[in-house]
């Protein structure tokens, strides 16, 4: 063989060794791989297979759940929360509709690349306007991460001008009544605390899943007070501590739950995984899909319409409001990064204790004693006449005082809006 052959060819003892590399952007396989679909190179008589026969890797046909995979492993740090979820999500919607499958790499690099996104992102029958800037951001990175080719629109040319992300509206508190009894109802306490955590804090889901016993902070009667975080934990959205004084319900439904689950450790998840028929993954945390599948259980079990975690956050920022708790000690309680442009806002920062004593003075019951104060969420008749009653009926008060009694209630409920009394 000549040197001018021998520079046209490889020997198949080093193809193997390079296609076994554990680094596969660093070897061969990164400029080229071998398609399984075509027919086997040819070895020559002298045991070498010609360059030209590889198949280069732009050519082969597209797999997303590659695609997803490289966005995972080169995007994962940087983007955090729900947003590699969400991203994950609009980008495997697109990918069905352009078939994306059926082209190559070659080909989304090119004019048909651009034509897809476009012909997707401008049907407002698949993407409505008010959504088409989340899309655009969320194909933008999965493309140039998991492709690793240029993203090829232009935003402000190929586009347009686009709407803001539109901002959620808080539900009203009636809205929100079927949801309250639904939870003083339930007897499983594994989804009463998974309920109770996100509508007594507006703590996100991909956050409240974070949360290890050892969070847990127990008061002098052995319950728990409080859930108290460093803010460090991996796949928060924000490097943000999470600081809740806890409202009673919940703090019976914490106990409720470490009973169902005698053998969690300090270190597991406060809601661990669960399997169909019941068993506790005590070590394993909650995937947001896995959480979205125990809230959509809970509302099936009490046929209740949807209502997503995400609303409950920004009800509870309203109630907080409205209630008067300062924006350090709501951002504590929702684990929120201060984004005021007050300098008060942003410098304020008071200790532990501090933020427990004013969450328990403002918010005693948490949101939901502020929307319904000083009331059972059930059916019944409120506690303080029920035992106001009881005191009748034993001779403790007159018969006289007990009318006195339901007006002077009635006259406080008459102050507030009328969205607190519960029929």
């Amino acid at each position: 063989m000549t040197d001018m052959e021998s520079a046209r060819s490889i020997i198949p003892s080093e193809v193997h060794s390079l296609s076994g590399s554990e680094d596969e952007d660093n070897s061969f396989l990164n400029q080229g791989k071998k398609n399984d679909t075509s027919q086997e190179p040819q070895t020559g008589e002298d045991g070498v297979i010609e360059v030209s026969q590889i198949v280069v890797e732009d050519d082969l046909p597209l797999r997303v759940s590659e695609i997803i995979n490289r966005f995972k492993k080169t995007a994962g740090l940087r983007l955090r929360g729900s947003t590699p979820y969400t991203y994950e999500r609009i980008f495997r919607l697109f990918a069905s509709a352009a078939q994306i499958e059926k082209l190559t790499k070659r080909q989304l690099a090119g004019a048909k690349g651009k034509e897809a996104l476009l012909t997707y992102l401008l049907n407002e029958e698949k993407v409505s306007l008010a959504s088409r800037r989340l899309y655009n951001a969320g194909l933008k990175t999965v493309w140039e991460s998991g492709l690793g080719i240029p993203y090829p629109i232009n935003s402000r040319r190929d586009l347009g001008e686009m709407p803001p992300v539109q901002r959620r509206q808080s539900p009203r508190d009636n809205d929100l009544i079927p949801l309250v009894k639904a939870i003083d109802h339930e007897a499983e306490p594994y989804l009463k605390a998974l309920v109770l955590i996100v509508l007594q804090t507006g703590i996100r889901p991909s956050h409240a899943r974070l949360f290890r016993w050892h969070h847990v902070r127990y008061g002098p009667d052995g319950k728990p007070d409080a859930i108290l975080t460093t803010g460090l934990e991996k796949g928060n959205k924000h490097y943000t501590p999470v600081k809740i004084r806890l409202p009673p319900d919940l703090s019976e439904a914490l106990v409720e739950l470490k009973k169902s689950i005698p053998d969690a450790r300090p270190e597991d998840p406060i809601l661990p995984q669960r399997k169909r028929n019941g068993e506790y993954l005590t070590a394993l945390g909650m995937t947001l899909s896995q959480y979205q599948d125990q809230w959509l259980r809970f509302e099936a079990r009490h046929r209740l319409n949807h209502i997503a975690p995400v609303y409950l956050r920004h009800w509870v920022s309203t109630i907080c409001r409205r209630a008067g708790l300062s924006y350090a000690a709501t951002n504590a309680m929702q684990g929120h990064k201060c984004a005021s442009l007050n300098l008060r806002d942003r410098y304020d920062n008071p200790d532990d204790e501090e933020i427990f004593s004013e969450q328990a003075r403002v918010l005693p019951h948490g949101p939901i004693g502020v929307a319904w104060p000083k009331m059972e969420v059930t059916e019944a008749v409120p506690v303080e006449l029920t035992e106001a009653l009881v005191k009748c009926l034993s001779g403790q008060i007159l018969p006289s005082q007990f009318p006195e009694i339901i007006n002077a209630y009635l006259l406080r409920q008459m102050r507030r809006p009328a969205s607190t009394i519960i029929a």
